[in-house]
């Protein structure tokens, strides 16, 4: 089945958000079968906290602008708040924001253990205005944080390690987000390590902008601290691909990698001021 619990909005393909909803002290397990997520919430000003989220199909916890039968909602679905949470064995991702418009924005993802995903531990269509801070995320099989359109967004404190150790091929990243045009973005003071090695073939980015959306992107990467484990591992890298992007960027401790930083494009780089 898709889903354990969705919110009704989602199961009646309604076209507005559902009103504010508050899920606490639950347990959620699944089978580990078919593609099952955990919860599902169409909802403004969700508060999910000290909830359990085990072995699901899919992704462990979603929160979506789209309706189970593919529509997406007329109105905005923000001021959510995930706290607290333990999400481990989602066979997709741990933590999921699925938006295709512009409106599951301004939420907060925090002091959540995230643990052994299929794919991503946080994969986020839409990260706008969003604070993503004090998470444990540990040995998830893809990315750690994926946050497209960042934009106002904080990602900050979160300790993320043996993302994608895995992986023989292909590039993974420990954080990474696209950057919209407009109002900056931080990333500060994380933790990416993969103490336990990596397997040869695949390349491990710790943190990078992978563009900016439109405009000129802004944003500033500052004291993180980054452990890499082989030749092939670059610690921070930004790519403006067609746009502008401006990164203020200092006070970085980065070891074991075989590249500091890279950048492309039509990047300005700076210690800030």
């Amino acid at each position: 089945m898709p889903y354990m619990m969705a919110s009704a909005g989602f199961v009646r393909n309604g076209s507005t958000t559902g009103a504010p909803l508050t899920i606490e002290q639950l347990t959620v397990s699944c089978s580990g079968q078919g593609r099952t997520n955990g919860i599902v919430v169409l909802n403004w000003q969700v508060d999910v906290e000290q909830t359990d989220v085990t072995n699901c199909g899919g992704s462990g916890i979603v929160d979506t602008s789209q309706t189970a039968n593919g529509g997406t909602i007329r109105n905005t679905s923000v001021n959510s708040r995930f706290s607290d949470n333990f999400i481990v064995g989602s066979r997709v991702n741990g933590f999921e924001v699925i938006d295709n418009g512009n409106a599951v924005t301004d939420g907060y993802l925090t002091n959540n253990q995230i643990a052994s995903s299929g794919q991503a531990a946080v994969a986020m269509e839409n990260a706008a205005g969003w604070n993503i801070s004090g998470n444990h995320l540990y040995n998830d099989a893809g990315n750690g944080i994926m946050a497209g359109r960042l934009f106002g967004t904080t990602i900050s404190g979160n300790f993320i390690e043996d993302f994608a150790s895995r992986q023989s091929s292909g590039t993974w990243y420990g954080i990474a987000g696209s950057v919209q045009d407009g109002d900056g973005s931080t990333i500060f003071g994380n933790s990416v390590f993969n103490d336990l090695g990596e397997r040869g073939g695949a390349q491990h980015v710790y943190i990078a902008i992978l563009k900016t959306n439109s405009g000129t992107g802004r944003v500033s990467v500052t004291g993180n601290v980054i452990g890499g484990a082989g030749g092939t591992d670059v610690g921070l890298s930004f790519e403006a691909g067609a746009h502008h992007l401006v990164v203020a960027s200092s006070g970085n401790a980065i070891t074991g990698v075989g590249m500091l930083t890279q950048h492309s494009g039509a990047v300005q780089i700076s210690p800030g001021t």
